[in-house]
């Protein structure tokens, strides 16, 4: 009678398995890299001489739609406090108004004239805007929308601005 060794078996079983194997899911997409996309400045507001220059966005596409990796890089110019924070956000048109943060939307900032930069993903469909905000809590003290045309118009009966 032949002997069989186990060392000759299990390779030839995992073969076989191997073959019969099902694939797993699909990997998910992945996204464009950023590129210098058009946009426009939508409803602003600022009560003092503060103000934010948006100079110049990159997105994974024109639309910033949900999913999309933005690049935001401007000025700011930080006149009535001696520092805040300064932050990236969205204003949902749709529900949950309210969004978890994360430390790439926040950037603290000195009183006068600075760069920033900001680089996000789009969490939900709504309005990009970059705002002033106090150290301490509270509501912005001036901000300002950018996106595109249709984006900035919602925003601006939002705002009734």
């Amino acid at each position: 009678m032949p002997r069989f060794s186990l060392w000759v078996l299990v390779p030839a079983a995992l073969a076989l398995l191997a073959g019969c194997a099902t694939p797993g899911p699909p990997p998910p997409p992945v996204a464009r890299p950023p590129v210098p996309v058009s946009f426009v400045i939508g409803p602003a507001y600022f009560p003092g001489n503060d103000s934010i220059r948006i100079d110049e966005v990159e997105a994974s596409s024109p639309n910033f739609k949900v999913g999309d990796r933005v690049v935001v890089r401007g000025w700011y110019d930080l006149s009535s406090r001696d520092s805040a924070e300064l932050r990236l956000f969205i204003r949902s048109f749709d529900k949950p108004r309210y969004l978890t943060v994360n430390p790439e939307q926040f950037l603290m900032v000195r009183g006068g004239v600075g760069p920033f930069q900001f680089e996000w993903t789009v969490p939900l469909p709504g309005a990009l805007y970059v705002a002033f905000y106090p150290e301490e809590t509270g509501g912005p003290f001036g901000g300002v929308y950018f996106g595109t045309h249709a984006q900035m118009d919602r925003a601006a009966r939002i705002e009734g601005r």
